[in-house]
């Protein structure tokens, strides 16, 4: 009596050990499949972004000011018929170029075909000089010095796509072209309040050669620089940051 109520008892536990393994293998099971289909449609998200980011021509950031020397006004210029221009190392990581301001002197009356090209170089040439052009600007049209104050402000605006990205240090210059009678030339302003120059530029006289001004006077020319990062870099922090909140979604849905 004894051994056969041992053995339905052994039974029993049996059968509900076969109940347990099984429920506990269904859910598993379940389990998987919904973990798998969270992380699918977490991949696909990332994938779908991603694809977003990088088709964007242009993404919107603040821009900085990687280059400020506009706040030390000399009361001078210089002026020459030759092409010249200052030497500049940016502060910060910002590269893109978005702003680029400059200031110059021109007496003639009224605006007419006298004009200005900006040119971006960076310092490839013999002994640190210009090299090779990354920026030419379109003829500027040169203004008089509103209500008689020294000195015009001028405005260069890039967008993101044009894609101007500069080197840690580069030589930026001007070339004022038919100023028949008239004079002009840029402000000299000192010392740069963001970045740095050297105390002397640049003039292309047929050969590039380093110039300073007699008499103890600043060699820095008014100019402010702004940039964003590169788009790449933009680009890869933004998608950095979507596969961070994916995996972190997963996570908590395995969890779950």
């Amino acid at each position: 009596m004894f051994k056969k109520t041992e053995k339905r008892f052994a039974l029993k536990s049996m059968n509900l050990n076969n109940s347990v393994r099984e429920s506990r293998g269904l859910y598993s099971a379940d389990r998987l499949h919904r973990q798998e289909k969270n992380m699918k449609s977490c991949l696909s998200k990332v994938a779908f972004l991603s694809a977003a980011l990088f088709s964007v021509p242009t993404l919107s950031f603040a821009a900085s000011i990687v280059y400020d020397n506009t706040t030390g006004d000399q009361n001078r210029f210089y002026a020459s018929p030759n092409e010249y221009g200052d030497e500049i190392t940016l502060s910060g990581t910002d590269r893109t170029v978005t702003g680029f301001d400059f200031y110059y002197y021109f007496d003639g009356a009224a605006a007419g075909s006298a004009t200005a090209t900006i040119r971006f170089y960076d310092n490839t040439g013999a002994g640190g000089a210009p090299g090779t052009s990354f920026f030419t600007s379109d003829p500027i049209q040169l203004q008089p010095s509103a209500g008689g104050s020294f000195g015009t402000h001028e405005t260069i605006t890039f967008p993101v796509s044009a894609n101007v990205v500069a080197p840690n240090a580069f030589t930026w210059t001007i070339q004022f072209a038919n100023l028949g009678i008239n004079q002009a030339g840029l402000l000299i302003y000192s010392p740069p309040t963001v970045g740095s120059s050297f105390n002397d530029f640049w003039e292309n006289s047929g050969t590039w050669n380093t110039l300073q001004i007699n008499g103890g006077v600043p060699n820095d020319f008014a100019a402010r620089v702004t940039a964003v990062p590169e788009p790449g870099t933009l680009a890869l922090g933004s998608l950095a940051l979507l596969v961070g909140v994916a995996t972190a979604g997963y996570r908590r849905k395995f969890r779950q």
